[in-house]
C-alpha cells in the first residue's frame, strides 16, 4: 500500500521577494524530501508542496521560524489540493500579473558572510567593493521598475561571468537570483578622479590614495549606496571646519562612520538594543550619548550631547576604511545645505565640484535617491528620527483600510510622502525641506516612483492645510490633474494619529482619544501658529482642541523663529521680568540695543502667535545662553536637552504652577515656567539643575493638562510632535501621563517629527474614507 500523501498551496505576503526567500524554500522543501514548486507572484510568493503528512505539516512549522534575514512575513494563507504524485520540487518562472503587494526590498547593509569573503584573500571576491548576496546589499535604489529582476536594475549593462551564472541559476546557492551578484572579473569597478574630471586611480590604487588623501585633511566625494556623501577625518578639526564652510552647514552635527563596532563604542555609549540596529541590516545613523573622551573633533557635533554614529553600510564603505588609521570619517549628505543628495557622477562633478577635493566614482548606477535613516537611542530602545535607507519602501500598517488609493504629500520640513493602498501605507525615502525648486522636484520623484511601484494611481490627496506650504499647492495640482480627491488634515492632529496608527490603533465609531503634538510650527485653524496641543478626537473624526500651551509673541516675525532669544525675551517681559533682562545669560549673546527693542515691542499686539513646544524650548535654550540664534532647526533646544542631560542628581520638584483656564479649555503658562527658571538662574542655582527640572516640571504641567482637559471616559494618549526626539521628555512624559492612569502611545518605527507626518495623514483619509465621515473641528480655542 502506498504511503498517503497531502498537497498544499501556501500564498506568503510581506518582504519575500529579492530577499532570498524563493532559494530558502527550495532548500527547506528538499531538505524534507516534498516535491512541488516555488514561484514569484503579483502580491508575493506562492508555493505547492507535496509529500508526507508529517513532512507537510514540518514545512509548515518551519517555513515561519526559519526564515532568510531579510526576508519578513505579514500574511501566510494555507489551502489543501489533491495530490499529484509531483516528487521533485523546483523554482518556477514568475507569475505575471498586476501588482498589488509585492514591491522590492529595502537597501540592507552588508552581511557577515561577504564581510569574509571580502577578508579572504583566496576567494573570488577578494577586497572587491560591490559584494553581494541574497542576504544583504542594495535592492530599491537599484531598481529601474518592477518585475524586480537584473534587467530592470542598475546592473543590466553588467552581463554575468560564467562563475557568477553559475551561482545566480542554483537554488541552493546563497546568490540564487541576487540581482546585484557581480564579481571582480563582470561587475562595476571603482576610479578616483580630481575637481577637474582627471583620472587619478582605479581599482585598489585608487582606494589607496583616497585613504592617503583623507589622511592628510581632503573632502572626500564618495558614490554611497542611495547617493554621495561627503567624507573627511572626524579627528581633524581643520578638514571638518573646510567642510562645514564649503557645505554651509555651520553648527548642524554632522556624522561619522567607524570602522567597526568597538571603534562605535569609543565613541558613543551603547546598549545591546542600540548595537543590534547597528549591526543590523538597516544599519542608520545612530544618535548617542557622546564619550567625553571620544577622539573626535568638537566641531564635528558642537554644542550637543550626542553623537550620529554610524557603521561601514557597503563593501565600498568597508573598503575605504580598511587600513585607515583614523578614529572615524565624517560622512554626511553629499549636497549643499537644503539640496537633494546627489545621484549620479556627472551631477556630482558639477554639484559637488566646490565642495569635494577629490571625487571616488564606480560606473554602477544609483536608480532611486535615498538618504540615511537616523535614530535615536532612549530608554525604551531607538526610535526613528529620518526614516529612509534600510527602511523604505517597507510598508506599514494601516490601522483602518484605504477603500482608494491615497496619496498624502506631508508638510514643508524634513518631508516625506506616502502612498496607501489597501490596509498598507508606504512612506517615501526622506525628501528634506521643500524650501528649494530641486527639492520640490525630487518629492514629486519619490512621489512617482512610488505610483509606479503600486500600479495605482491615487484617487485622494492629502495636504496640510497651512496656505504657504509648497508640498499643499502640490497636492492641490496632483489632485487636479489625477481627478482625485483633495482632503486637508490639521498638522497636530496628523502627528497624534500618526503615533496611535503605528501601533494599530484608531478610536472605534463611538469611542475617543487623546493626543499630545509638541512640535515647533503648525497651522492652526485660527490663523495663528500652533504647536504646543491636547488634543481629543473621535472615530468619526470629529475633534478639538482640549489644551495648549500658552501662545507667545513673536517679536519680529520670522526672525523669532531663527532668533529665540527674541522669544524667550518677549516672554519674560510678559512675565514681569523686564528688568531682570540685561542680568540673565541671554543679554551676553544679545547686542544691548536688539534687546532693549525687543522689551519695548514685546508688549504690543503686533506680532503673530504661537503655542509651539518647539518655540519653547529654543527660547529656554537662548535663556540660559546656550544659543541665541539658531544655525539650524532647533539648535537651541538640542543644546538645552544637552545641558539637563548633566544634571546627574536627584530631581527637586519645582512649586507647581498652576493652569491657566480660557474659555472652555486649559493653558499651560510657558511664560510663567521660563520665568521661574530665570529666577533660580539669578539665584545661582547649577544651570543643568535648572534645565533638568524645567524638562521635570513642563512634563508634570502638560499631564496635569491631559487630565483636566481631556474627557474622564478617554484612557489612551498618543504622543507625536518632533519634540518628542528628546529622550529626557520622551521618559519624563510618559511616566507623568502614565501616573495619571493614562496609556501612552508614542511613535517609534515611524518619525515623531514631520518625517511621520504624510503617514498620519494617510492614516486620517485612509479612516475618512472607511467610514464615511472627514476630518471636523468641534472647538478650536484661539490664541487670540
Amino acid at each position: 500500500m502506498s504511503q498517503a500523501r497531502e498537497r498544499l498551496r501556501v500564498r506568503c505576503r510581506g518582504a519575500v521577494q529579492g530577499v532570498g526567500f524563493r532559494p530558502f524554500v527550495f532548500r527547506l522543501a528538499t531538505d524534507l524530501r516534498l516535491g512541488g514548486w516555488v514561484r514569484n507572484g503579483p502580491d508575493g510568493v506562492v508555493i505547492e508542496v507535496e509529500g508526507a503528512p508529517t513532512d507537510v505539516r514540518a514545512f509548515t512549522e518551519r517555513l515561519p521560524a526559519e526564515l532568510p534575514p531579510l526576508a519578513r512575513l505579514e500574511d501566510v494563507a494555507a489551502e489543501a489540493l489533491i495530490a499529484t504524485g509531483e516528487a521533485e520540487f523546483r523554482v518556477a518562472e514568475t507569475e505575471e500579473g498586476q501588482r498589488r503587494r509585492a514591491l522590492v526590498p529595502p537597501d540592507s547593509r552588508l552581511c557577515a558572510d561577504c564581510a569574509g569573503e571580502m577578508a579572504d584573500p583566496a576567494d573570488l571576491r577578494h577586497r572587491y567593493p560591490f559584494t553581494v548576496c541574497t542576504n544583504c546589499g542594495p535592492r530599491f535604489s537599484l531598481v529601474r521598475s518592477l518585475p524586480y529582476d537584473r534587467a530592470e536594475t542598475a546592473m543590466a549593462c553588467f552581463p554575468l561571468c560564467p562563475e557568477c551564472e553559475r551561482e545566480y541559476g542554483d537554488p541552493a546557492d546563497r546568490r540564487f537570483h541576487t540581482e546585484p551578484v557581480c564579481c571582480p572579473a563582470c561587475g562595476p569597478q571603482v576610479w578616483l578622479e580630481d575637481g577637474s574630471g582627471a583620472r587619478l586611480a582605479e581599482r585598489d590604487q585608487a582606494f589607496a590614495l583616497a585613504r592617503e588623501e583623507l589622511e592628510r585633511g581632503a573632502v572626500l566625494a564618495v558614490k554611497g549606496l542611495g547617493g554621495f556623501q561627503l567624507a573627511c577625518r572626524a579627528d581633524d578639526e581643520a578638514a571638518v571646519l573646510r567642510l562645514r564652510q564649503r557645505k554651509r552647514r555651520p553648527t548642524k552635527p554632522l556624522a561619522v562612520m567607524a570602522r567597526d563596532l568597538e571603534a562605535a563604542r569609543r565613541l558613543v555609549r551603547l546598549e545591546p538594543a542600540d548595537e543590534a540596529l547597528l549591526l543590523g541590516p538597516r544599519a542608520p545613523i545612530l544618535l548617542a550619548q557622546r564619550r567625553p573622551e571620544a577622539d573626535i573633533s568638537v566641531a564635528v557635533a558642537p554644542g550637543v550631547g550626542d553623537l550620529g554614529v554610524m557603521l561601514p553600510t557597503t563593501p565600498l564603505h568597508l573598503e575605504l576604511l580598511h587600513g585607515l588609521e583614523v578614529p572615524a570619517l565624517v560622512m554626511t549628505s553629499g549636497n549643499a545645505s537644503d539640496e537633494p543628495i546627489c545621484r549620479g557622477n556627472r551631477e556630482a562633478l558639477l554639484r559637488l565640484a566646490g565642495l569635494a577635493d577629490l571625487f571616488l566614482l564606480h560606473d554602477r548606477d544609483i536608480l532611486r535617491r535615498v538618504d540615511d535613516s537616523v535614530a535615536r537611542t532612549s530608554a525604551d530602545g531607538p526610535v526613528l528620527v529620518r526614516r529612509s535607507r534600510g527602511w523604505v519602501p517597507e510598508p506599514l500598517p494601516l490601522p483602518l483600510p484605504a477603500p482608494q488609493p491615497v496619496l498624502a504629500m506631508g508638510g514643508h520640513l524634513k518631508v516625506t510622502g506616502c502612498f496607501a493602498l489597501e490596509d498598507q501605507a508606504f512612506l517615501s525615502p526622506h525628501v528634506g525641506d521643500l524650501d528649494c525648486a530641486e527639492a520640490r522636484s525630487f518629492h514629486l520623484e519619490v512621489l512617482d516612483g512610488l505610483e509606479d511601484f503600486l500600479q495605482a494611481a491615487p484617487e485622494m490627496v492629502v495636504i496640510d492645510p497651512h496656505p504657504d506650504y509648497p508640498g499643499a499647492r502640490l497636492g492641490e495640482q496632483l489632485a487636479r490633474s489625477k481627478a482625485a480627491g483633495l482632503l486637508k488634515v490639521q498638522h497636530h492632529l496628523a502627528h497624534v494619529v500618526a503615533a496611535a496608527a503605528e501601533h494599530g490603533r484608531f478610536p472605534g465609531p463611538a469611542e475617543s482619544m487623546g493626543g499630545v503634538a509638541l512640535d515647533g510650527t503648525g497651522w492652526g485653524p485660527d490663523g495663528t501658529a500652533w504647536g504646543g496641543e491636547l488634543l481629543e478626537w473621535d472615530g468619526m473624526l470629529r475633534w478639538r482642541r482640549a489644551g495648549h500651551l500658552e501662545c507667545l509673541p513673536l517679536v519680529g516675525g520670522e526672525r523669532a523663529v531663527t532668533e529665540p532669544w527674541r522669544v524667550a525675551a518677549a516672554a519674560l517681559v510678559r512675565a514681569g521680568m523686564s528688568d531682570e533682562l540685561p542680568r540673565l545669560p541671554l543679554a551676553l549673546e544679545v547686542g544691548e540695543e536688539e534687546l532693549e527693542t525687543v522689551r519695548e515691542l514685546a508688549e504690543q499686539p503686533l506680532w503673530p502667535l504661537s503655542s509651539g513646544a518647539g518655540r519653547l524650548f529654543e527660547a529656554a535654550g537662548a535663556l540660559f545662553g546656550l544659543c541665541a540664534r539658531n544655525g539650524y532647526e532647533g539648535e537651541a533646544a538640542l543644546r538645552f536637552e544637552a545641558l539637563a542631560a548633566l544634571d546627574g542628581e536627584e530631581l527637586q520638584p519645582w512649586p507647581e504652577l498652576g493652569l491657566e483656564e480660557s474659555g472652555d479649555r486649559f493653558v499651560l503658562p510657558s511664560a510663567a515656567l521660563l520665568a521661574a527658571a530665570a529666577r533660580r538662574l539669578l539665584r545661582g542655582e547649577p544651570a543643568a539643575r535648572v534645565a533638568a527640572g524645567f524638562h521635570d516640571g513642563f512634563c508634570r504641567m502638560v499631564a496635569r493638562l491631559a487630565h483636566r482637559g481631556l474627557s474622564p471616559e478617554v484612557r489612551v494618549v498618543a504622543v507625536g510632535g518632533g519634540c518628542m526626539v528628546n529622550r529626557l521628555l520622551r521618559g519624563c512624559l510618559r511616566r507623568r501621563l502614565e501616573s495619571f492612569g493614562y496609556e501612552v502611545l508614542m511613535a517609534t518605527e515611524v518619525p515623531p517629527g514631520d518625517g511621520g507626518l504624510a503617514f498620519g495623514q494617510a492614516a486620517v483619509a485612509a479612516a475618512a474614507l472607511t467610514r464615511g465621515a472627514e476630518p471636523r473641528i468641534t472647538r478650536s480655542g484661539s490664541c487670540a
